[in-house]
């Protein structure tokens, strides 16, 4: 070692430099790589960021721009869910996740018709004899509820680590009476989406104008809300009702069906009795009262999708650890969380009615489930999912080992997630298409 030292010693300063300009020279270019593997894969501490991403890698053209709108062409992916940001002459809105930038795409084209009602001459002579609306039909969490929903930092991705099965809301349900129907009624309007208590007969007409347009009655946009809230009161008070001015329709003017988790049920149940047939059918499973409980408070979950969940429940009816879920399910703390599961609930009731029936649910985070021949089945209602340390925690977790492991993506996989979900010996179906179960089937 002393006889190393010296030789290092002996040397000329411009050699020393020499080495010293060679070692700095190889750490600036393995910063380069390492920063350049960052830039192109998203790889930090051996995993990858969430990218941001073109909206045209996510979304359909025809979801992108429109008459009255465009989508911002940079679309960050938080929680394994696209940001959108869509600017229309009416506002800009958030949509998380692809499937709301449907829903929020065709709300734009139900916007435009209810302001082609607005403008007839029939709406014109309703609303001169319309009454003074007694209360604000739409009452909403915080006052605010897309303001509300888009300042809540909680991602889906909690949903894929070790979760709190809500026991905090599980205690507070277990302790709690029953309530009133008056009581019922106000906690209802307090959900995202919630319509204030039925003024003789006023619910109903929103709930028909609703479904004249293809909208969900209990949506999150307030732009909507409000336009439904006006023109059903006119239409309501004014003894004109919604027929009279469907006839401005111009056919096709609506950019899609927004019917993912709306149904006929949604729009034709008053909402405090589909509050109540919720609830009764939860009961009828035997999925335990606190449960219940804690899954009705939840204020996270609007009618439409807790009617979603209800009925994806229902159809796998035959299939045990239901229980564990809907105590999952009590645990949303975000609109984004709420409408993950009920997604999720749904690409499992496909599958058990249509691929292959399913014996067992899990849900430690996210919800999976096994088939009859072994087969472990996780549903991922997500756009884009990148190496992260939560994916590689969900393809090593000892609970999920079988000969065949699937994930059914409604989006894609990053190719470093391709390849290590394949490495750990899992099936991905990427881009599947958003299947609602069969209603009445199983």
């Amino acid at each position: 070692m002393k006889m190393e030292q010296g030789k290092t010693a002996g040397r000329a300063p411009w050699v020393r430099l020499q080495e010293i300009g060679g070692v700095l020279l190889l750490a600036i270019i393995s910063i380069a790589l390492t920063e350049g593997e960052n830039a192109v894969g998203g790889t930090k501490g051996g995993y990858e960021q969430q990218p941001v991403l073109q909206a045209s890698q996510l979304a359909p053209a025809g979801l992108l721009k429109g008459d009255r709108f465009q989508v911002d062409e940079k679309v960050p992916t938080e929680g394994f869910l696209g940001r959108f940001t869509i600017r229309s002459d009416v506002g800009a809105f958030e949509a998380h996740g692809l499937e709301m930038l449907r829903i929020r795409v065709a709300e734009l084209g139900a916007i435009a018709q209810l302001e082609a009602m607005s403008k007839t001459e029939t709406f014109a002579k309703a609303l001169g004899s319309s009454a003074m609306r007694p209360v604000k039909a739409v009452q909403q969490i915080a006052t605010d509820p897309v303001g509300t929903v888009k300042g809540v930092p909680k991602g889906v991705e909690r949903l894929f680590g070790r979760v709190q099965l809500g026991a905090e809301s599980l205690w507070s349900a277990s302790t709690a009476t029953d309530k009133s129907s008056e009581d019922r009624t106000a906690e209802v309007a307090q959900r995202v989406g919630g319509i204030s208590r039925d003024v003789l007969g006023y619910e109903q007409e929103r709930r028909q104008l609703a479904k004249s347009l293809k909208v969900d009655p209990y949506t999150t946009n307030k732009v909507l809300a409000e336009k439904l809230d006006d023109i059903a009161w006119v239409t309501f008070s004014g003894r004109l009702g919604v027929n009279a001015v469907m006839a401005v329709f111009v056919p096709g003017s609506l950019a899609m069906s927004t019917t993912t988790f709306t149904t006929d049920l949604v729009w034709d149940t008053p909402t405090a009795e589909l509050h109540r047939v919720n609830e009764q059918k939860l009961h009828d499973m035997g999925l335990g009262d606190a449960r219940t409980r804690a899954l009705m408070r939840n204020p996270w979950y609007s009618l439409t999708v807790l009617t979603a969940c209800v009925t994806s429940l229902e159809q796998l009816r035959d299939v045990s650890g239901r229980e564990a879920v809907v105590a999952f399910a009590a645990s949303a703390t975000s609109d984004d969380q709420a409408r993950f599961i009920a997604a999720g609930l749904q690409l499992l009731a496909h599958y058990h009615q249509t691929i292959t029936p399913l014996t067992v649910l899990s849900a430690s985070g996210p919800i999976t489930a096994r088939d009859r021949h072994g087969a472990v089945v996780v549903p991922a209602p997500l756009d884009y999912v990148a190496w992260t340390a939560r994916v590689e925690e969900l393809a090593r977790h000892p609970d999920l080992k079988a000969s065949q492991r699937e994930v059914w993506l409604t989006g894609q996989l990053s190719p470093r997630a391709r390849r290590e979900l394949s490495a750990a010996g899992w099936t991905a179906h990427e881009n599947v298409p958003w299947l609602v179960p069969r209603e009445g089937s199983r």
